[in-house]
């Protein structure tokens, strides 16, 4: 036996006799310590301060130029947890006050807009509108390509839209109203409905009494290639459903 191998076994037997216990195997290297809780806490506290200061860049950006977008990436692989990587920062749904104003901004969008359909009822005018970017998994996938291929693990861009996920547009005469209603839908999802649905806002309630006030409202919902259009009125709207359906003809943009 050489002198090294008696050197092991001399410490080993030593350590045993002292209450001691070993984990060993010849020729394996050890096994790496796994974190405490204290080196996580640090952890922890470096990918904050990472997230702090990217976030800090941006609101200096966004002091300049208030109307920017940005979506901000955060790696998972950063922050040892599962869940989302991105996140929005900036006038991500911008709001306008005039129709003119609203058709500024949609007049730079590709893809589906709303407009103001022909044979809007009379005494009714633009009150209110906003829309939001298109967002979808593909869009957190591009920038975690992007981030990986210049070695960030957290990473921002400017955004400027080209489609629209969301639009509201809202029309006021006294106390009624009628809401205009554009929603891009998830690839995933599947849609069965054909044609036209319609129901009132005291069938809605009935069916659904838990329903928060402001979302009892009588309601025409359609569906399109995967784009969902609704047009909403107060309770106590006289308008019917066939005088929506002709609104519906002409409210998206060709």
């Amino acid at each position: 036996m050489n002198t090294g191998m008696k050197f092991t076994i001399a410490a080993l037997s030593s350590m045993l006799l002292l209450g001691g216990s070993v984990n060993f195997v010849a020729g394996a290297a050890p096994a790496a310590p796994a974190k405490t809780a204290v080196e996580q806490t640090k952890s922890d506290r470096k990918v904050d301060q990472l997230k702090k200061e990217e976030i800090a860049r941006i609101n200096k950006l966004l002091e300049q130029n208030p109307d920017d977008s940005y979506i901000v990436f955060v790696s998972n692989e950063l922050t040892k947890k599962k869940g989302l990587e991105t996140f929005a920062m900036g006038n991500i749904r911008p709001e306008f006050s005039t129709y003119e104003d609203y058709l500024k901004k949609a007049s730079t969008l590709e893809g589906t807009v709303l407009q103001q359909p022909t044979g809007l009822p009379e005494g009714y005018s633009f009150s209110k509108g906003n829309m939001m970017g298109l967002y979808s998994s593909a869009f957190t996938e591009e920038m975690r390509a992007e981030a990986k291929k210049l070695g960030k693990q957290i990473y921002s861009k400017k955004i400027d839209w080209k489609h629209a996920q969301v639009i509201d547009l809202e029309y006021k005469n006294g106390n009624d109203s009628i809401n205009l209603g554009y929603y891009s839908l998830d690839e995933k999802e599947k849609i069965e409905q054909k044609g036209y649905s319609y129901q009132t806002a005291e069938e809605l309630l009935k069916k659904y009494p838990k329903l928060d006030k402001n979302e009892v409202q009588n309601t025409l919902v359609w569906f399109e290639k995967g784009k969902q259009f609704t047009i909403k009125t107060n309770p106590g709207n006289p308008l019917s459903k066939e005088n929506l359906i002709k609104l519906a003809e002409t409210m998206v943009k060709k």
